[in-house]
């Protein structure tokens, strides 16, 4: 087993945004995201609210990093559908009085959903392999679990792949 020595460089990100009530813009250097809430809570409801972002960073970052992980596994992704939901309480986010600490975090407390792979000479088992992985590499997956959040997104092959015997 070789394994390869890597230089410690770090990867940095940068973005600025502006916001006015709800709705905020976010650039980044060469795109731009803007954010939203519904207008029952306050917002225009022009765009995606904050925390869809997060679970299509999630799904994006997954998507990425599963191709790379698959390529060293030397199988070839066609594509993945993501289906992906989220859960919390949001006591954390709006107890009163805002000037203490709110009775439960504010984080996700779980993320679940499916993620189906269609991928050509893949099995069943690569599939799940290629799943823990990308949990495990994925930077957005990283952060959501070490918050404390449960990330229960379950691998599968999709059923139109052909796979190895």
């Amino acid at each position: 087993m070789v394994v390869a020595t890597l230089k410690k460089k770090k990867k940095q990100y940068r973005v600025t945004g502006v916001g006015s009530k709800c709705r905020t813009e976010v650039k980044t250097a060469r795109h731009s995201v803007v954010t939203d809430t519904p207008a029952k809570d306050g917002g225009t409801d022009v765009a995606a609210e904050p925390v869809e972002t997060l679970l299509a960073a999630l799904v994006g970052c997954e998507q990425a990093t599963a191709h790379w992980v698959a390529r060293i596994l030397r199988f070839r992704i066609d594509r993945i559908e993501f289906d992906v939901q989220a859960s919390r309480d949001p006591r954390g986010a709006i107890a009163l009085p805002v000037d203490q600490t709110p009775p439960v975090p504010s984080r996700l407390e779980k993320v679940w959903g499916t993620a189906t792979v269609y991928a050509q000479n893949a099995t069943p088992e690569d599939i799940r392999k290629l799943g823990t992985i990308v949990h495990t590499r994925c930077p957005v997956a990283s952060m959501i679990t070490l918050s404390g959040c449960a990330l229960e997104v379950e691998w599968y092959l999709g059923s139109s792949s052909r796979t190895r015997e």
